[in-house]
């Protein structure tokens, strides 16, 4: 992997990864992020692609250690996520204010 790949693969993951999602969900983030980042968006259109996602989603899930290792990432992007958020809440940002 380049350095700019890992770069869109952070952009990407930081642009996925929700905190409502599910374990499955956030290893499916993480494979995404990481083949479009690798291949390019192109090859998320190959036939096929959603289903190699889902196996290998699956495979991150269902292994201790592997399925620690990517929570643990996702846990990363959700915090980083929140702390922008309110930082730039904190500074005014009225894109990020709530409406009441």
């Amino acid at each position: 992997m380049t350095m700019q790949s890992l770069i869109n693969f952070q952009e990407k993951l930081g642009n996925l990864i929700e905190p409502t999602l599910t374990a499955k969900e956030l290893a499916e983030c993480i494979v995404i992020a990481a083949l479009e980042s690798e291949y390019g968006k192109s090859f998320t259109l190959n036939r096929g692609f959603a289903r190699m996602v889902s196996v290998l989603a699956d495979s991150i899930v269902a292994n201790p250690e592997l399925r620690r290792q990517a929570l643990a990432v996702a846990s990363t992007y959700i915090n980083h996520h929140r702390d922008n958020h309110t930082t730039n809440i904190g500074k005014g940002d009225s894109k990020n204010r709530a409406t009441g």
